[in-house]
């Protein structure tokens, strides 16, 4: 395996970006430490100009080792793009990190769900992020956000409230707080969870970080929900991050007239899952999620039924049947038969295929 310091050190040679360091090592994957480094041919390498082979050959050959002494001693770990940590739905990123900091007790291992939202939410966002929070946590997901103001925070604390898994990817070092605010948060933050972040510990939260760490907290998870938002904000940048990895958008909807919720109506519009209540995510995601490990959610106790809508379930299979053999062999009048079915397909428990065919989901 490439040594840590050697990768921790490309890190800190400027204009050399984490493609390129994966472009270099990959083409020589025999590197045991950066004497041997310099001793390669770099006319090799794509997109490695001669002012950055000048930057390589004049770097600090020890930033990497007093780097991972540093590591140590503030109990943080480093996990490159080579470790066997190193999550694997974050290696389908064009552009994925060549190495992320990590403090705090969780791991990178598991399925996640990003929340994102407004650094401003209104009650009704804050209500609806910590419901659907702690509803995903019960499903057996952990939830990814960016630890900012607003829907972030209460994404966060809502998770650690109910027993979940969290991760904060931050805009800055992970031995950073901002902001301030979440100074208590923070330090909960790192005994039940976990904060992630490319840059090297002590870095400021400098405004362009935050757009750029939005690809890791959609690159870590399942899928992206966007509870609260404006137009053209930043978790809107996140939602269209997860579309160009291909990752499930979802939104909730909010008044049509508030500006808050404009970004979320928007997307929407485009084609994310507009959500109301949580199987509107599970029914898009890979069954079936875990309350707890080995047993399976309930979503049909979850969905508080009534009886026909039960009987209707119990007799639907993965397998689409038509509308006319359910209401023979439930001894039903279709026209009421339809609008049960379609009560169930709005709770996500039922899929309608062509020709009124239905199974359940």
């Amino acid at each position: 395996m490439i040594p840590a310091d050697v990768i921790i050190n490309l890190g800190e040679v400027p204009g050399l970006g984490s493609r390129k360091i994966r472009l270099l090592l990959n083409t020589f994957p025999e590197i045991e430490s950066w004497p041997d480094l310099l001793t390669c041919d770099f006319t090799r390498v794509e997109g490695i100009s001669d002012t950055l082979v000048a930057r390589l050959r004049t770097a600090d050959p020890d930033v990497g080792a007093r780097m991972l002494e540093k590591l140590a001693a503030m109990h943080t770990r480093y996990v490159h793009y080579w470790h066997e940590e190193y999550p694997q739905q974050l290696k389908a990123l064009y552009d994925a990190p060549v190495g992320l900091y990590l403090r705090g007790k969780e791991t990178l291992a598991g399925d996640y769900l990003a929340v994102v939202g407004t650094r401003q939410p209104t009650s009704y966002g804050r209500d609806q992020t910590r419901r659907l929070s702690q509803e995903l946590v019960a499903a057996g997901l952990g939830i990814v956000s960016g630890f900012a103001r607003g829907i972030d925070t209460a994404a966060h604390k809502a998770t650690l409230e109910a027993g979940g898994r969290t991760i904060a990817v931050l805009g800055c070092g992970v031995d950073v707080i901002y902001p301030m605010e979440n100074r208590k948060l923070y330090q909960e933050l790192l005994e039940k969870g976990l904060a992630v972040s490319e840059y090297s510990p002590g870095a400021s939260p400098d405004a362009h970080h935050f757009p750029q760490r939005n690809r890791i907290i959609s690159g870590l998870s399942l899928g992206t929900l966007v509870v609260e938002a404006g137009i053209g904000s930043g978790a809107l940048i996140t939602a269209y991050s997860a579309l160009d990895q291909d990752r499930e958008v979802f939104a909730v909807p909010g008044r049509v007239d508030s500006a808050k919720s404009a970004g979320c109506h928007e997307i929407i519009q485009k084609g994310a899952k507009l959500v109301r209540q949580v199987e509107d995510i599970l029914s898009e995601l890979t069954p079936p999620y875990a309350a707890q490990p080995g047993e399976q959610i309930d979503l049909l106790r979850r969905a508080d039924l009534t009886d026909i809508e039960r009987t209707i379930l119990d007799f639907l299979g993965s397998e689409p049947t038509l509308v006319d053999q359910i209401a023979e062999e439930l001894h039903r009048d279709i026209s009421e038969l339809l609008g049960v079915l379609l009560q169930l397909e709005m709770k996500g428990l039922v899929i309608q295929s062509a020709g009124k065919r239905f199974s359940r989901a």
